[in-house]
């Protein structure tokens, strides 16, 4: 009996500090999970929750921050409020995304430089290798060395794709002169972060290539983003007021 007392004794003394140990690191942490939580919520530490994700710096592209913008950019606030809660170009960018879908269009963003489909956010050459070839007028059926690695079935190289019919222009807001010899197709999500890292490089073929090339953008909101069909839509109300492009920058949280 006294050994097993001493036992008990022994057991006390080792145990129960422990499982107070535990309990009180599993407090710490609960707590500290809450704590984040909540910071996120509010948007703590300069970021702004975009849809269900949460990014430094990030632009609010719900509803909210929606109206603000056009508030900001100075259009009608009635006019623009009505066009967005009512969902006036709702079954426009559901048409794009459809066409895109179509054409061949599988993820954002895609760009079509005349017939010549591009994928991603390719580098600033690929783009300039393709135009100059267009404004040259060459044969991508018999592909000279300057783009023969475009086309060699590698995608290593920055592959692109020569589809075979023309793709309908004229349906979105267009950049650039109507008289440009390379008309280029965008087919993009405000939501999209390699459609934002894009955005330098078109400015620069502008710089270069200037009233060669123009710029028509199509909605392409993924599914995966839960915001991106109302910001599209809200471009799409900016431009019945005549700053599509001014919208765009501001959404995309582009600096003018």
């Amino acid at each position: 009996m006294i050994k097993t007392k001493q036992t008990k004794k022994d057991f006390s003394s080792i145990y129960v500090p422990v499982l107070g140990g535990l309990l009180l690191l599993a407090v710490f942490f609960i707590g500290r999970l809450t704590s984040q939580m909540e910071a996120m919520k509010k948007g703590v530490g300069g970021g702004v929750v975009v849809g269900q994700q949460e990014a430094a710096g990030a632009v609010n592209i719900g509803p909210v921050g929606l109206k603000e913008m056009a508030s900001d950019l100075g259009l009608n606030k009635n006019k623009f409020e009505s066009c967005l809660d009512e969902g006036k170009f709702e079954q426009r960018v559901k048409d794009d995304l459809a066409y895109g879908g179509e054409v061949g269009v599988s993820g954002t963003p895609t760009f079509f430089i005349n017939k010549v489909m591009v994928v991603g956010s390719q580098p600033q050459s690929i783009f300039e290798a393709v135009i100059d070839y267009e404004l040259a007028g060459g044969n991508w059926d018999s592909p000279t060395e300057t783009v023969a690695s475009l086309v060699d079935g590698d995608p290593q190289n920055g592959e692109v794709t020569i589809v075979p019919g023309e793709i309908k222009k004229g349906v979105g807001s267009i950049r650039g002169s109507d008289g440009a010899s390379v008309k280029i197709v965008e087919f993009s999500d405000f939501e999209c972060p390699f459609c934002k890292r894009t955005i330098p490089t078109i400015e620069a073929l502008f710089e270069k290539y200037g009233d060669k090339i123009s710029l028509e953008y199509r909605h392409f909101p993924l599914a995966i983003h839960a915001s991106a069909q109302k910001a599209a839509e809200a471009s799409e109300c900016a431009g019945e007021q005549g700053k599509f492009w001014e919208m765009h920058d501001m959404i995309f949280g582009v600096q003018g």
